[in-house]
């Protein structure tokens, strides 16, 4: 409602100044308008300068970022149970070998699609012929690459959510 009422005000404001300008006869404006006074009196008090926050002031501010992170730790004698630790540890390694092999798959790749020699004189029976060009396994293994740091990410959080330290997974 309000932007109803502004929007034209705002379209026809720049409009209405010469109109303000010009005289009830019709007469053209003056050549010389009067100039601004410059008196102290003229002048609206001066603004207040800006707070200057020094390292003294940060312990005494309050932000909502605060209040936020409490809300997220857990009560100081709440501590998760070992099975849950046993559990998140396990699946973090279990995705940390799969990030690892990923890894290594996609170096092996880069360096064949630089030129490199990436033979390491043994033959992998495990492994067939693949059809697949170089560049879309790059790609495919970069998506899985992100999918499982996403999910370590995610373990990571419910593990600190639980109020499990990071050394209890270690």
């Amino acid at each position: 409602m309000l932007a109803r009422l502004l929007l034209p005000l705002c379209l026809l404001g720049p409009l209405a100044i010469p109109c303000l300008a010009q005289s009830d006869n019709g007469a053209a404006p003056a050549a010389n308008p009067p100039a601004p006074s410059t008196s102290p009196t003229a002048n609206s008090a001066p603004p207040a300068p800006k707070k200057v926050w020094t390292n003294d002031d940060l312990p005494t501010a309050k932000s909502s970022a605060d209040k936020r992170n409490q809300n997220a730790r857990p009560a100081s004698g709440q501590t998760a149970d070992p099975a849950t630790i046993e559990r998140i540890r396990k699946n973090l390694e279990k995705l940390q070998s799969q990030l690892d092999d990923v890894n290594k798959k996609l170096k092996s790749l880069k360096d064949f699609m630089e030129g490199e020699s990436v033979s390491t004189g043994s033959r992998d029976l495990d492994k067939g012929l693949n059809r697949v060009p170089v560049d879309q396994q790059v790609v495919q293994l970069q998506e899985k690459k992100k999918t499982l740091e996403a999910e370590l990410s995610d373990l990571w959080d419910e593990a600190r959510k639980k109020g499990i330290d990071p050394g209890q997974l270690r």
